[in-house]
């Protein structure tokens, strides 16, 4: 529904689908919370996306004559964000933050620093990816990533490469005594977060390295208050190869 965004049939066209999730996806994560959209508007609440995939904008360079005016701001990663601050009139920190496969936990990191130093009194963060182009996957394929079969058997020993799915999500956050003042729906709190890098200490620049990844656990915990016992659930890359499974177990 376009229109209900303000967006013309003609732009709409040349919209990459990614943003129209992001849209349709940030008005419910509001509508959840309680939270009218229309009392955000001309606050510094914050937009973080975690983006990497442009297929649509690439189907339009497949045939240059189909671009038109909207083809950039329908397709430019930045955009996917700013439109969020552009339609609900947000006026805080407003960026896509591409990390291949943790953009959306990195944008999550970066949007509660923006709320504890005080740059934001709210955020929208988000992460999203379709896909709609061949190319990537023929990428996947060459640099024998994705599993021949299309399952992914992740900590198996017929791992083989993973496989690449599509989806969306947005949530709305607030530093937790303004969320209780303000009656909000509170569907959790973030103890703590954390981003690092490997460096150098891997063999290759696509294989993870178990002191990193250790190293960030451990300071993210120490920040949390929290004992390594106390945590219930784990989520993990789970690349399903037989490279990348050992060193995520270990």
């Amino acid at each position: 529904d376009a229109g209900f965004f303000g967006i013309s049939p003609r732009e709409a066209a040349l919209l990459d689908p990614q943003q129209r999730l992001l849209l349709e996806l940030s008005w419910e994560a509001m509508e959840n919370a309680g939270v009218p959209p229309s009392s955000l508007a001309g606050t510094n609440c914050a937009v973080y996306v975690g983006i990497s995939g442009f297929d649509y904008g690439m189907r339009g360079a497949d045939d240059l004559s189909v671009l038109t005016s909207h083809s950039m701001t329908g397709n430019t990663l930045s955009i996917a964000a700013n439109r969020l601050s552009y339609v609900f009139d947000l006026h805080g920190p407003s960026l896509a933050v591409d990390t291949a496969c943790s953009s959306s936990l990195v944008a999550l990191h970066h949007a509660c620093n923006s709320l504890r130093n005080g740059e934001a009194s709210s955020a929208l963060v988000g992460g999203v990816n379709l896909l709609l182009h061949p190319q990537p996957f023929i990428g996947f394929t060459k640099a024998s990533m994705l599993s021949a079969d299309g399952r992914c058997k992740s900590f198996d020993a017929a791992g083989d490469g993973y496989v690449r799915a599509e989806g969306g999500v947005v949530l709305l956050l607030k530093p937790l005594d303004d969320a209780l003042a303000s009656g909000d729906q509170i569907h959790g709190v973030i103890l703590a977060s954390g981003v690092n890098a490997d460096g150098a200490r891997k063999t290759g620049i696509t294989i993870p390295s178990r002191e990193g990844q250790s190293e960030l656990m451990r300071k993210v915990l120490a920040r949390s208050g929290l004992a390594a016992g106390d945590i219930d659930f784990v989520e993990a890359h789970g690349t399903g190869t037989s490279v990348g499974d050992p060193i995520e177990t270990a």
